[in-house]
C-alpha cells in the first residue's frame, strides 16, 4: 500500500495552519528564558592535558565535580588527550567587574588631578579669579569622590576574593598605590585558583604536559556581543536579498519569519534540554540558517513564478520533495545526537541537537506557515485583479 499525503493545500481556512508556528514560536520565547551559556559565551577555565586514561568522559566530569565542589565540567577524551572545561568562578568574575570599576575611578580621579593642577597654575597667576576658585574646588572635590569610590570597590573586590588572597594592607589616599593594590590582589587570586584547579585535575587525570586557559567573563560579553551583531547583520542583509528577488512584501517577510522561527524553535529546544549556548551550538544555528533560506526560497520561487498547476498544487509537490530532504536530514542528525550523547562528545551533541530540533520546527513553519501565507497572498492578488 503505498503512502500518500492528502494536499491540506485545498483546505479552506488556511489562517488556522500560520498558527501553528506562531504558537510554536511564542512557546519557544518563554523556554528561552532558560538559555544557559558554555564557558567560551559566559567564562570560565580550559584546560588541555596530553594524557591517556582508561576513564570515559562521564567518569572525569564526575569525579572532577567532587574534588573541586563545582557543577559538572565539559569533559572531552581522544585517545591522547583529555579537554576540560570549568564554568567561571563567580567570585574572580565579580572581583573582575569591580577591578574594572576601580581602574574607571583612576581614570577620573588623574583628569580631575591634571585639572586641579592647571587650575591652581593659572590662580597663582590670577589670585581674584572666582570662576577659577571655583573650577579648583570642583576638580578637588572630584579627586576626593574618586578617591572614595576606588577604597569602596577595592573593598568589595578584597571581599569577592576572600577565598584566594588575605586582605592586603592598602594606601587609602593614593590613587596609583590602590591601583597597584586591586592589580596585584587580582594577579594572586587567579594564580591560586589556577593552582587549586590543577591539582584537582591532576589528582583525577595525571599528565606532564597541559595547557590552561581562562576565558574572562568580560571576554566572552564581547565575543557574544559580537556574535549577536553578525546575526543582525545576516539577517539584514537576507532581508535585502529576499526582497530583490520577489519585490513584494509578503513572500519576502514569508521567508524571513521562516528562518528566524526557526532559530527559535530550536534555541527554544535548547533550554528545554539544557543544550548550552556556546562556538558549537552557533554553528549550528547557522547551518539551520542557511537550511531554512534555502528550502523557504525555492518553495516560494515555485509557488509565485512558476505556472503549471494550480497553486495549490505547486505547494503540495513543493511540500512533498521538502519533506523528504527535510526528514531525511532529520534522521541523519537524530542519529549523530544520539550518538553524540551516548558517547558524551558535547561539540557533536550541540551541534546536532540544534539543527535537529529546528529542523522539526522548519516542517511546521514552511509547511503550515510560509506555504500559506503565501498562498493567500496569491489569493488576494487574484481577487484584486
Amino acid at each position: 500500500m503505498k503512502f500518500s499525503i492528502p494536499n491540506i493545500y485545498t483546505y479552506k481556512n488556511l489562517k488556522v495552519f500560520i498558527a501553528v508556528p506562531i504558537i510554536l514560536m511564542l512557546v519557544s520565547v518563554y523556554l528561552s528564558q532558560n538559555l544557559t551559556l558554555d564557558s567560551s559565551l559566559s567564562g570560565g577555565v580550559s584546560v588541555l592535558l596530553q594524557a591517556n586514561t582508561s576513564m570515559n568522559a562521564q567518569q572525569i566530569a564526575s569525579k572532577l565535580s567532587q574534588s573541586l565542589n563545582i557543577p559538572s565540567p565539559t569533559v572531552q577524551v581522544t585517545s591522547s588527550e583529555v579537554q576540560i572545561t570549568i564554568s567561571a568562578n563567580r567570585s574572580l568574575s565579580n572581583a573582575e567587574n569591580y577591578l574594572l570599576d576601580v581602574y574607571q575611578y583612576h581614570s577620573n580621579y588623574s583628569s580631575y588631578l591634571l585639572n586641579a593642577t592647571n587650575y591652581q597654575i593659572a590662580l597663582s597667576k590670577e589670585p581674584s579669579n572666582h570662576t577659577l576658585a571655583e573650577l579648583l574646588n570642583s576638580s578637588q572635590k572630584g579627586e576626593n569622590i574618586s578617591l572614595a569610590g576606588m577604597q569602596h570597590y577595592i573593598n568589595l573586590e578584597s571581599s569577592s576574593l576572600s577565598p584566594f588572597v588575605k586582605s592586603p594592607y592598602i594606601n587609602n589616599t593614593n590613587a596609583d598605590s590602590l591601583l597597584s593594590s586591586a592589580q596585584s590582589m587580582y594577579s594572586e587570586a587567579g594564580n591560586t585558583y589556577e593552582k587549586t584547579i590543577m591539582s584537582g585535575i591532576l589528582s583525577v587525570v595525571p599528565s606532564k604536559s597541559y595547557s590552561y586557559q581562562q576565558i574572562s567573563v568580560l571576554q566572552s560579553s564581547y565575543f557574544l556581543q559580537q556574535l549577536e551583531t553578525i546575526i543582525i547583520i545576516a539577517f539584514i542583509l537576507i532581508s535585502i536579498i529576499v526582497f530583490f528577488i520577489f519585490r513584494t512584501a509578503v513572500p519576502s517577510f514569508a521567508v524571513v519569519f521562516g528562518a528566524a522561527n526557526d532559530m527559535i524553535v530550536a534555541i527554544g529546544a535548547m533550554s528545554l534540554f539544557r543544550i548550552p549556548l556556546g562556538i558549537a551550538s552557533i554553528g549550528g544555528l547557522l547551518m539551520l540558517l542557511g537550511y531554512s533560506i534555502d528550502t523557504d526560497v525555492l518553495t516560494a520561487i515555485r509557488i509565485i513564478k512558476r505556472h503549471e498547476g494550480t497553486p495549490e498544487d505547486r505547494a503540495y509537490s513543493s511540500m512533498k520533495t521538502g519533506l523528504t530532504m527535510t526528514f531525511t536530514a532529520i534522521v541523519s542528525f537524530a542519529v549523530l545526537f544520539i550518538v553524540s550523547l551516548v558517547l558524551y562528545v558535547p561539540t557533536y551533541y550541540e551541534i546536532s541537537g540544534v539543527v535537529l530540533f529546528g529542523l522539526i520546527g522548519d516542517l511546521a513553519t514552511t509547511w503550515l506557515g510560509n506555504a500559506s501565507m503565501i498562498l493567500l497572498y496569491i489569493k488576494r492578488k487574484e481577487r484584486v485583479k
